[in-house]
């Protein structure tokens, strides 16, 4: 067979073509604009304009692509439809963990433009990991850096300090949020310097809502101290939505403030700008000498202009004259390779030593050795305040009136001080001045973690202890230590602090007074910016809260994982009893939820975590870990040529999955087939054997799937295969291959028949007994093996014990019909078919379990489906009543005509709205299974009023004609062609159904409206 038949599938290539054409705007991307609409959900009629993988990687393009400060609502769309898409996508149990997957694979796979080969596999991997199993999950995100996330997604994970595209960083709001998502962060702090826009904080509150993130808005000021700055960060407190923060932005101290905060980002953007014009003069000079490549000089207001958003900075500057030289550095060592090879060796080596150097010349190294005020000395560093300086009122303001102006701008704020370049006495002093307003130690900051940094944090934190447990004797020690240290050291500016600690120590009862009530805090941040190639990423995680594996992988590469901070952590159990129902059982589920040992059999569990504090270690590794990996990455210069050996052959990874099905099958079928072919003597057993096992998985595995996605009352629309996942099946038939020989051989033959005498003629009940168990060992050995989860595994383990009766029931039944027969020697037909029969009985059990579990699944798919349906027809309905508020809107949806003409007309919002919930419900209706029973069930929990809202939305659909041209239009894009047969052919069938599912709840009401009881 041709190798390209055996890689990859047809599948990866048409999503590839599809993806490059949408990246090369081959294809109008304007055509997928109307797919990010939050009215049109995953599962609804959207799936037949575009598959889920485009729309996922639409999504993700959209997020990665649109930086302008005026896109912020199309990033935010973005991000709900990618949340929506990848959610709905991903299946099984580790539903939250293969979403995060997706989305990293979805990235990965937009950033590979022009990398066909890495196109191609990573296109084969996203379509594997939306429908792929645990342990190839746990692979990929092995892979990706990414620590595998409870599935309550319950975890402790946080990052006290990271940077967007508003200050420092190179992320959008909503970018940023997605990529904490993806790391598994549940609380995050987002820190912008001096000042932040109202539009900043919508956007970053609006993204974290979708994904389920606690999120802090943080902005960093200094103040005057002892002839340097110090730094705070201020983070407003009770900022939930757009209400929230333009109540905030409203108040007159906080306008002032950000007013003046103003001032200093621009007071620091011309030193920046004087930096831009000290490299165009001095130091691309510099780079020329001692690499030899000319650099342009930088046009600062261009690299203001490519910004997009944000005030500039130095690390923006570095970035942008990094991106401008790396071509040059690509086109200098090409021409340095050119002539490697004809150089002496001398020579070799001196080229070898440029590009190497010329390698590590990244925007970080730019940074540091070109930019810094340490390398410009001649220029004022507005990090460091010079008496008599014309400089922005806010920069003149020591840490006490800086702290009460802050605090009296929102009283229930929170203030950081960052410790860094701070002595312990500086501390004691701050603390003592600042009366109490200081909330928090930002004790670590990753971005410049170091062993001497740990080392001079551990003062700090006995400090904090001794505050928070109003330890009067340890506090006064520690200032006296102090002015012991500095009478030693002699100095002018020591004679002045001991001074300054005198003054503390004589009041430093009132020190443990202001924090008698809240105690002093700890933060920790990463710094993480997105740019550094030299950091650690974002994100910390308490390994405690995380899942056994995860926390299994981090011991296992601890090293480059753990800090020296120590979370308490404690959990949490709650339970939520049923209601008090009418009936038998209702009573009994409400009586047993008020006994205390018996409540968690009707109670549904949460489990949550708090930490209730966190301490700075002398040294080792505490519980706190970090999420983020350290990037080692450079400008990719070699003066060698280093190609990959790649082997073009089927590898497993990227193998075509029908030939990949098919090798599994036969690899289970030759151990069955031999099995039977060797030990038995009967024709029918040793040629058909193998096949008749087989058989029995096969059909248990198809009736199972057909079964749980509604039988003979499934969809009419969908076919029997439809609801097949043959990756599943193949799997099955080939474990299953491998337990014939197991069970036939080693068990029933040898050790029960040849060893113990245990035969159906001796003594069935045992022999079965014996053989399920051995069965249930094996198969729950395989699940774990294959990373199923252990529940899965324990299930299957007695599904075989349940299966004993079964065995014995259908040995007994054939043995009766057999006699009945006058058949012969029927003990050792029986002994014969033992093996068999107990497969059968195993998997008559496992078909009506699993059978069940998908069910399970489909329904409650379904309900979510329709929940989120409900949910967006409520609320338009809740819109119309406001809008008409004398209007009956139910009589005004029951005739479509007056709907669309009271609301404008059909190109109006309410009519789309309303059309796209139709749609997306008569969608689901027709093509997923169990739709019809779930929505059955969700009528059965609503009110009349809403039954009736439901059912009057629906008939829109009536109005063909307004219909047909929204989706002519673009209501699901410019591919509407299949959308729009579909609504044509299936809406007056759906209609008339849901005419019908309704017509009880309406009849109940008119008799309850009666006054009928």
């Amino acid at each position: 067979m041709p190798t390209q038949l055996l890689n990859y599938d047809r599948d990866d290539y048409n999503l590839l073509e599809m993806l490059n054409d949408l990246l090369s705007r081959k294809t109008e991307r304007t055509q997928f604009r109307p797919l990010l609409e939050p009215s049109l959900k995953p599962h609804g009629i959207k799936e037949l304009a575009a598959a889920p993988e485009l729309r996922i990687a639409y999504a993700i393009m959209h997020l990665l692509e649109s930086l302008k400060s005026d896109q912020a609502s199309d990033r935010i769309a973005a991000l709900m439809t990618l949340r929506d898409e990848t959610l709905t996508t991903a299946r099984g149990g580790m539903r939250n963990n293969r979403a995060r997957v997706l989305v990293q694979i979805g990235k990965e796979l937009v950033r590979a433009k022009g990398n066909s080969r890495r196109q191609l596999q990573l296109a084969h991997d996203f379509r594997r990991a939306a429908v792929g199993k645990n342990g190839y999950l746990r692979r990929q995100l092995r892979k990706y850096h990414l620590l595998e996330m409870p599935e309550e997604w319950n975890q402790i994970s946080f990052d006290n300090r990271v940077h967007d595209a508003n200050s420092k960083g190179r992320k959008s709001a909503t970018h940023l949020i997605m990529d904490a998502w993806l790391k598994g962060i549940r609380f995050l702090t987002v820190v912008y310097y001096e000042s932040m826009a109202p539009e900043v904080a919508k956007e970053l509150f609006a993204s974290a809502a979708i994904l389920g993130i606690k999120v802090q808005a943080g902005i960093e000021y200094v103040a005057r101290f002892r002839g340097r700055f110090v730094k705070f960060v201020w983070n407003p407190s009770g900022l939930r939505d757009d209400i929230d923060i333009d109540g905030f932005f409203r108040k007159e101290g906080v306008r002032e403030l950000l007013s003046q905060g103003r001032e200093v980002q621009e007071y620091k953007a011309r030193y920046v700008e004087a930096v831009a014009r000290k490299f165009n003069e001095v130091h691309r000079f510099s780079i020329e000498q001692e690499f030899g490549v000319a650099l342009p000089p930088v046009d600062y207001p261009d690299m203001v202009a490519s910004m997009e958003t944000g005030q500039p900075t130095i690390y923006h500057l570095g970035n942008h004259i990094h991106e401008t030289a790396l071509p040059l550095f690509q086109e200098h060592t090409a021409q340095l390779k050119q002539k490697y090879e004809r150089a002496d060796y001398d020579t070799k080596a001196a080229m070898a030593l440029q590009v190497e150097s010329l390698n590590s010349l990244d925007a970080d190294t730019i940074v540091a050795r070109y930019l810094m005020p340490e390398a410009n000395p001649d220029l004022p560093d507005p990090e460091r305040p010079v008496d008599g300086e014309t400089v922005p009122e806010l920069l003149t303001l020591g840490p006490a009136e800086l702290t009460a102006r802050l605090r009296d701008a929102g009283h229930t704020s929170q203030l950081t001080l960052i410790l860094a370049d701070l002595a312990l006495e500086d501390a004691i002093e701050l603390l003592h001045q600042c009366r109490g307003r200081i909330t928090h130690f930002e004790m670590f900051n990753i971005k410049s973690l170091t062993d001497a940094q740990i080392r001079q944090r551990q003062p700090f934190g006995l400090l904090q202890k001794a505050i928070n447990d109003h330890n009067a004797v340890s506090l006064k020690r520690m200032i006296l230590a102090c002015i012991r240290r500095l009478r030693a050291g002699d100095s002018e500016e020591g004679r002045d602090m001991i001074h300054r600690l005198q003054a503390v120590l004589a009041d430093f009862n009132s020190l443990l007074e202001d924090y008698k009530r809240v105690p002093l805090k700890t933060s920790i941040g990463s710094g993480s910016t997105g740019r550094s190639m030299r950091s650690h990423g974002m994100g910390f995680a308490v390994l405690e809260t995380l899942p056994a594996k995860a926390r299994r992988e981090v011991r296992s590469r601890q090293s480059g994982m753990c800090i020296p901070v120590h979370g308490t952590a404690t959990e949490v159990m709650e339970y939520t009893f049923p209601e008090e129902k009418f009936g038998l059982w209702g009573s009994i589920r409400y009586g047993l939820g008020r006994v205390p040992g018996l409540r968690r059999l009707v109670g549904k569990k949460r489990r949550r975590w708090r930490v209730t504090g966190y301490q700075a270690q002398t040294r080792g590794c505490g519980n706190v870990v970090l999420l983020g990996g350290r990037h080692q990455e450079e400008n990719g210069l070699s003066l060698y040529d280093e190609r990959r050996k790649r082997s073009h052959g089927p590898r497993l990874e990227r193998m075509n999955s029908s030939f990949k099905n098919v090798l599994k099958i036969l690899l289970g079928f030759i151990p069955a087939f031999l099995t039977f072919f060797l030990t038995k003597d009967w024709w029918l057993l040793a040629y058909f054997g193998g096949i008749i096992w087989f058989a029995v998985t096969g059909l248990r595995n198809v009736l199972q799937s057909v079964l749980g996605g509604g039988g003979f009352r499934r969809s009419p629309y969908l076919r029997w295969n439809d609801y097949i996942d043959w990756e599943r099946i193949s799997d099955s038939l080939l474990y299953t291959g491998f337990s014939v020989p197991l069970l036939d051989w080693a068990c029933k033959t040898m050790l029960l028949d040849k060893t113990l005498g245990i035969t159906t003629a001796t003594d069935p009940l045992l022999l079965y007994t014996i053989m399920a168990v051995t069965n249930g060992v094996y198969i729950s050995t395989h699940n774990l093996v294959r990373g199923l989860p252990r529940t899965a595994a324990l299930g299957n383990f007695f599904r075989s014990i349940l299966s004993i009766p079964v065995a014995f029931l259908f040995n007994m039944g054939i043995g009766g019909v057999l006699e009945g027969m006058g058949v012969v020697g029927i003990a050792a037909i029986l002994q014969l078919w033992a093996a068999v029969i107990s497969k059968l009985a195993s998997d008559c059990v496992a078909g009506i379990i699993e059978g069940l579990a998908d069910r399970e699944y489909n329904i409650s798919m379904r309900h979510w489906d329709y929940s989120e349906k409900f949910k967006q027809v409520f609320d338009v309905f809740a819109q119309m009543e406001i809008l008409f508020p004398t209007r009956d809107m139910i009589k005004v949806l029951n005739a479509p005509d007056k709907f669309v003409r009271l609301a404008g007309g059909e190109d109006s919002r309410l009519v789309r709205e309303v059309v796209a919930n139709a749609l997306d419900m008569l969608y689901i209706m027709m093509y997923k299974p169990r739709a019809r029973e779930a929505l059955r069930q969700q009528l059965a929990e609503m009110t009349g009023d809403e039954v009736e809202v439901f059912l009057t939305s629906q008939q829109i659909l009536a109005r063909e004609r307004d219909v047909a041209q929204l989706l002519v239009d673009g209501l699901v894009g410019r591919n509407f062609a299949q959308a729009l047969s579909f609504y044509l052919l299936r809406y007056p069938g759906y209609l008339r159904e849901v005419d019908r599912m309704t017509a009880p709840h309406r009849v109940c009401e008119d008799l309850l409206g009666q006054g009928v009881g």
